[in-house]
Parts: structure tokens; C-alpha cells; sequence
């Protein structure tokens, strides 16, 4: 029985995610090859962390401005702030060593 899709649908189905023919496992032994631990390095370095101390760490729950391209620029201050921060703890450190 063939139906016909419309444009949400083909677009929902282009989106879904299978496991293969043979399920996890095949899965599994994907991510243990090289190319999936490759994939695997790469994912862990997402901002997550970095989104989670914006909101958790700095209480940052909304954008002051409205439109996109100074939506932008407002994300360039907060991850320009961040990056900054992290630098001088790691200059800090540095210090601290080569004073011991």
C-alpha cells in the first residue's frame, strides 16, 4: 500500500534515524572503529560545557537585544568573556607552577 507523502512528511522521514538491519550492536561495533571513535572525539568537544556555565555559573537566561545580527554579536561578547576567563586561570596556573 503506497501513500503519498506531503513536503512535512518527506521531510520528517528524510530526518529519522535507524539502527540498521542488525540493531545496536551494529552500532556499537561502528562506533568502535576508527572512524567512529573519530566521530566520538569530535562530539565531545561541543560547547555544551560552556552553554551550561553561561547559565549556570554567570544566571545568563536571555538576549538582551532582538535582532539576529546582534543576537550575534551579544553570543561573540559572552563567548569573547568566557574565553578570556579561561585564559587568565590558565595563566594563573602557569604562574603558580614556575613560582613552586
Amino acid at each position: 500500500m503506497s501513500r503519498k507523502l506531503s513536503q512535512s512528511s518527506k521531510v520528517k522521514a528524510a530526518h529519522t534515524i535507524t539502527l540498521g538491519a542488525y540493531g545496536v550492536g551494529s552500532s556499537r561495533e561502528i562506533l568502535r572503529s576508527e572512524k567512529g571513535y573519530a566521530l566520538a572525539a569530535h562530539r565531545m568537544t561541543e560547547p555544551g560545557s560552556v552553554c551550561g556555565q553561561l547559565k549556570n555559573n554567570w544566571g545568563f537566561r536571555r538576549f538582551m537585544l532582538r535582532v539576529m545580527g546582534k543576537v550575534t554579536l551579544e553570543v561573540g561578547w559572552l563567548f569573547l568573556a568566557h574565553n578570556l576567563l579561561k585564559q587568565a586561570t590558565h595563566d594563573q596556573k602557569n604562574r603558580a607552577a614556575i613560582l613552586q
